[in-house]
């Protein structure tokens, strides 16, 4: 296959070179250039910056690659391999020394390559060099000539150089003199075209020994490598080079120093034997460049500096105590310090250099909100101010009321934490000392913040952490805070006070944070439930989307957790330690929250870092809560304090530790919230009311109502009944369902009639509640009768309809509906018009209900009763279903009476909504 595919080229080829012949010699001819460039591609020849290689020739190019990568990986793991030179020094030491030099094999060429680059003019010329001769001036020529058989060179008009053996450079002095002496006004130049290959034996602790075929360039580094490299057994200091009858040795050790050797190539029939590795010694410890060395050729010691200096010297100039290994001859090893500089070190010995004291003293540290942390001279740095230096040299919103000092405890040598305060500190107020080896802590506002963020409170409120500090593939969690593990471990070990402070804090602030979600959450729902007009599809899906939002809520701080500032996780113990420090400050301030503080705080400054006073702020009422640390009882003493801040400078005041502060507001005479008026008012909206203004004012103060408005129908809603509804309607919800359990297993019950009356009280518990109050709107009456006016409430909601002209007829009859009104038409007339009764109508039971909400039970019999009764417009007929296929549940009936009377409200609603 191969003589074919050579054969198929070399036809190629010859067409290719008879067309371009044959294009040059024919005048006027041209030649397709697309039929050129395909001869070109198919005989693989360079196009432009293209290159077509054929299939086959990329074939063996990626195996080779692919062999060379293998060899290459061999090797490489031959190097990581520890003989048993390293093994006997690694046992001795106890350190994972290494024998030095020999990963300079570690990226030897996987095949035989030669290092080249531009060709010394000593480079001796040999059989095989091929020159090539340029002449330009009076004769212009260019001639390639090769080094004969008889180490000449025959250049055309000049006579035979003998240049075997000849220098390059020499050859080019000798070949410049004879063209000016033969051709005249002509220069001369040589260059190197290519290089004999030579062949160099290889043997001794070698890889790969044998004959190595190289060019005539190789050096002896290059001919070791492609010999696989030198074994860790093999010499790197006394490799022999045999050429005739002379003999060099080279030593590797000089050529990793960057000496130059004593020559530079090898020739033809050279000689290269590396010998086993040569006397031994061991640096290490505290060394620039442990390792095992080589000693060199032929000696047996080195004096302690050439041993010191093998490896480098110590990595610091002084503080080391270096320590001499010896054996004797009976194999035991000797430790001993070397005092002097004088000792010889021996083949098989070692040094180990060892730091004799490594401390630091004279020097503090700075860390935390600032602009340049780091290490300070003590000297120079003696206290807090001149540590910082100024102000300025702090980050942005820095917090000055709790900075801390890591303190070296003299007798115990361990670190503790002590508080300082930042203001007093940097203004001069009070000199704060440092010592040796301390370190000074400044917070930001951010750390504080920390302190009232949703993880630190659930830790100190549960005293868990729930975070994995691994993940699943027992990678570390990211999202892990160690200073939070931290807390939640000291607080479950801690059966004290020493977070009380926080507790309370926590305790209070996580009850009113659950309320207030829990109010925003039902407003939400109230608001959906509220809109009428909407369907129950679309109320359901709008339920759905509320809830979704609540679990992508909740998911997302579940993946946001923690913040876990960067200070807490470099100063141990500093989180649970500031908040042993922290007060509380609450009502009228505009970041109310947690505080550290020292002892002797201003309530001035706390109120400062608490973003100051609210605009509400009663400066007359002050709540000061102070902790008296002092007394010696044994009991923890709180003392209450109420302060005038007109009358007291507030500057002056104290607070200590576990105190707290409580600024009231002042008392106003309206209601937080607002009353909502819609409807037929001349002037709806939202209006912020005094406390105890009345409806009638309130209808005044809006324009009163238009000529269309039905003050009958009124409808007045409040928040707080809503509530007092939900709960009184849970209760019944929970004694049916205990009710109903008992009766099961005491009666003889269906299990028809049981599953009714579970989805009945399930339909309860999930009722709709509107919170309406029956009240009476019309202004005429409520001037005729003061009494009736109602004392309105933040929150409550008030709509007047238009005046309707129509009765609606619901529950069990054929044709529900609207009906239109007529002055003295009966309640029977209107049943009728609607088809009458159905076959579970409960004709003994029907009620109406008027517009201001009132529900009255009506009799219709045949004998009179109610038959004739009229009704106003905006009525609501309701016929009930009759309940007496359960009666076997005696439950069901006042399951009934629950649904009736919430049917009431939501029936007339729908009336004069609907209008």
């Amino acid at each position: 296959m191969m003589g074919k595919t050579n054969f198929l080229r070399a036809i190629i080829c010859s067409a290719f070179a008879g067309t371009i012949l044959f294009y040059q010699s024919v005048s006027g001819q041209t030649i397709d250039p697309s039929m050129l460039d395909s001869l070109k591609n198919q005989v693989g020849v360079r196009t432009g910056n293209q290159t077509v290689i054929s299939p086959l020739d990329e074939a063996r190019q990626k195996e080779r690659q692919k062999q060379q990568e293998n060899l290459l990986e061999q090797r490489m793991n031959t190097l990581k391999e520890v003989s048993r030179l390293e093994e006997d020094y690694r046992d001795r030491l106890g350190s994972e020394i290494a024998q030095y030099g020999y990963s300079i094999f570690a990226n030897i060429p996987t095949e035989s390559q030669v290092m080249t680059g531009t060709i010394s003019d000593n480079y001796k010329l040999g059989i095989g060099d091929e020159l090539i001769i340029t002449l330009q001036g009076s004769k212009s020529q260019s001639f390639t000539v090769t080094v004969d058989l008889e180490g000449r060179v025959i250049i055309p008009d000049l006579k035979p150089i003998r240049v075997s053996g000849m220098t390059y450079g020499d050859f080019r002095k000798v070949l410049k003199a004879q063209v000016s002496e033969s051709i005249i006004g002509t220069e001369v130049y040589v260059s190197l075209a290519t290089v004999r290959q030579i062949s160099v034996f290889v043997a001794g602790e070698v890889n790969t020994p044998g004959v190595i075929r190289t060019s005539s360039l190789a050096t002896p580094l290059e001919i070791l490598m492609n010999a696989g490299g030198v074994k860790k057994t093999g010499s790197l200091r006394n490799i022999t080079i045999y050429r005739g009858g002379e003999k060099t040795t080279l030593d590797i050790y000089g050529l990793l120093k960057g000496q130059v050797g004593s020559f530079d190539t090898l020739n033809d029939g050279d000689r290269v034997i590396v010998p086993t590795v040569g006397a031994t010694i061991a640096l290490d410890g505290e060394m620039v460049r442990p390792g095992i060395y080589e000693l060199p050729a032929k000696r047996e010691s080195i004096t302690f500096t050439e041993a010191m200096e093998m490896a480098g010297g110590t990595l610091r100039p002084a503080g080391y105590e270096i320590s001499q290994i010896s054996v004797d001859e009976q194999g035991r090893q000797t430790f001993r310090r070397i005092e002097g500089r004088g000792q010889n070190v021996k083949n098989g010995e070692a040094l180990i250099a060892r730091l004799i004291e490594n401390s630091q003293s004279g020097k503090v540290e700075l860390i935390g909100h600032v602009k340049t942390p780091g290490i300070r001279s003590l000297s120079t740095s003696h206290n807090i101010f001149n540590l910082l230096g100024n102000v300025l040299n702090l980050k942005d919103d820095p917090y000055l009321l709790f900075g801390v000092i890591e303190r070296v405890d003299k007798a115990t040598q361990t670190r503790y934490l002590t508080p300082f305060t930042p203001q007093t500190a940097l203004s001069g107020e009070v000199v704060a000392p440092l010592n040796d080896r301390d370190r000074v802590i400044f917070l930001g506002r951010s750390d504080i913040s920390f302190l009232i963020s949703d993880d630190i409170r659930q830790v100190i409120f549960s005293g868990k952490y729930d975070v994995n500090q691994t993940l699943d593939g027992g990678k570390p969690n990211p999202n892990y805070c160690e200073p939070l593990g931290h807390l939640a471990r000291i607080i479950n070990d801690t059966q004290t006070n020493r977070f009380a402070t926080a507790t309370r804090a926590v305790f209070v602030r996580k009850e009113a944070e659950s309320e207030k979600d829990k109010t925003v959450e039902d407003e939400e729902k109230e608001k959906l439930r509220s809109k009428a007009l909407v369907s129950k599809d679309e109320e359901k899906l709008a339920m759905e989307e509320l809830l979704k939002k609540e679990a992508e809520k909740k998911e997302k701080v579940e993946k946001g957790q923690p913040q876990c500032p960067i200070i807490y996780q470099e100063v141990k113990n500093l989180l649970p330690f500031i908040l042993e420090y922290i007060v509380s400050i609450d009502g009228a301030v505009r970041l109310p929250g947690v505080y550290p503080i020292t002892n002797g705080a201003s309530i001035k400054s706390l109120v400062a870092v608490s973003g100051g006073m609210t605009n509400d702020a009663n400066l007359t009422n002050i709540e000061v809560t102070s902790y008296d640390s002092e007394v010696k009882s044994g009991f923890i003493e709180m003392e209450w304090n109420s302060i005038n801040a007109h009358k007291t400078d507030i500057s002056k005041v104290k607070i200590n530790p576990g105190g707290g502060v409580r600024i009231g507001s002042k008392f106003s005479n309206f209601e937080s919230g607002a009353v909502l008026l819609s409807g037929e008012f001349i002037q709806p909206g939202a209006y912020t009311i005094q406390k105890g203004e009345k409806l009638s004012d309130l209808m005044l103060r809006a324009g009163g109502v238009s000529e269309q408005a039905y003050t009958y129908g009124a409808i007045f809603t409040r928040e707080r009944v809503k509530e007092i509804q939900r709960q009184e309607l849970q209760k019944t919800a929970k004694h049916l369902q205990s009710a109903m359990i008992s009766a099961s297993v005491k009666k003889n019950i269906e299990a028809d009639s049981l599953m009714a009356a579970q989805q009945l009280t399930n339909q309860l518990a999930n009722a709709e509640l509107i919170g309406r109050v029956v009240i009476e709107a019309d202004p005429l009456k409520l001037s005729l009768n003061p009494e009736l006016d109602t004392v309105l409430e933040a929150g409550d909601t008030v709509y007047i309809p238009k005046r309707p002209n129509f009765i609606i007829a619901m529950g069990d009859v054929l044709n529900p509906g609207a009906l239109q009104f007529i002055p003295g038409k009966t309640i029977s007339e209107y049943i009728d018009e609607v088809g009458s009764y159905t076959a579970s109508a409960d004709e003994s039971r029907v009620y109406i209900v008027y517009p201001n909400g009132v529900s009255k039970p009506i009799t219709l019999s045949s004998w009179g009763g109610d038959r004739d009764l009229s009704i106003p417009p905006g009525t609501a007929i309701v016929v009930p279903t009759d309940l007496s296929p359960y009666d076997s549940l005696s439950l069901i009936k006042e399951i009934g009476g629950i649904f009736q009377n919430l049917a009431v409200s939501a029936a007339s609603i729908a009336v004069l909504i609907r209008n």
